[in-house]
């Protein structure tokens, strides 16, 4: 097999980078639930949220030191930037709030990006593990505090998150209009073939991001609803279980 040059979307590397990401989240859950493993939930802890945050510090710190660093990228206001902060937050320290971001900004942000990384550079190229690592990560600490922890998501988190993105995303309009960057992608697609595709051009994708907001928060909202719903079912059942055995006697 030819070593690729450029990013392909959906090639052998991109496919195993997904299933190295997959894998270890499905290890984060597996040892949260076993009892057996309970005391390495923090050590685990700890681990992810440093490879994050150091993960970032180092390109940032890299990017100044050889003059590469410029405002028009390094500036963290991309979501999955926010997500760093607020799942390594979320790790050591539970706060409704942050948590609530991390889980929707991480799924909602990371994993678009995860399936249709905005790349020129494949492996082993340095960009092409320091993306990976950051947004695997992101989805690794979601999935470890959420199916692995059971951190608890609301109906009132989807309005929470939803209120503070769209203010969020005007801060960030107005940067890209003063600094004339292009954040969030609210100037222009991303270079790379994205979902934005199919909903024409700017400013009328705008609209097509306000749709994928409330869609994903839904979507990513869904197995709590479910879960909520089926725990309200049994205890209902048991609750009219007990009756007839009363009633019997």
């Amino acid at each position: 097999m030819t070593p690729e040059k450029n990013f392909t979307l959906f090639s052998p590397v991109h496919l195993a980078t997904l299933a190295v990401i997959f894998l270890t989240a499905l290890f984060y859950v597996f040892a949260a639930r076993h009892p057996g493993l309970k005391r390495w939930v923090k050590p685990l802890s700890v681990l992810l949220a440093v490879v994050l945050l150091g993960n970032e510090i180092i390109y940032i710190a890299g990017a100044v030191i050889k003059g590469l660093w410029h405002y028009s990228w390094g500036v963290p206001l991309q979501l999955c930037d926010l997500a760093i902060f607020a799942v390594a937050y979320s790790l050591f320290r539970y706060k409704p709030w942050v948590w609530e971001l991390a889980y929707f900004w991480g799924l909602g942000g990371t994993l678009q990006a995860v399936l249709t990384p905005d790349l020129r550079v494949t492996f082993p190229e340095y960009i092409y593990f320091k993306f990976f690592l950051t947004h695997g990560c992101i989805l690794v600490g979601v999935i470890f505090l959420s199916a692995g922890l059971k951190r608890s998501i609301t109906f009132h988190s989807v309005i929470r998150v939803w209120v503070i993105t769209n203010v969020y995303a005007v801060f960030v309009a107005l940067f890209n209009r003063l600094f004339q960057t292009n954040y969030l992608y609210l100037c222009r697609k991303p270079s790379q073939p994205s979902v934005l595709d199919y909903f024409g051009p700017w400013p009328e994708y705008i609209l097509g991001l306000e749709f994928l907001l409330i869609a994903s928060l839904v979507v990513y909202y869904a197995p709590y609803y479910w879960i909520s719903r089926r725990s309200v079912n049994t205890e209902s059942g048991k609750a009219k279980c007990v009756k007839r055995s009363v009633d019997k006697n």
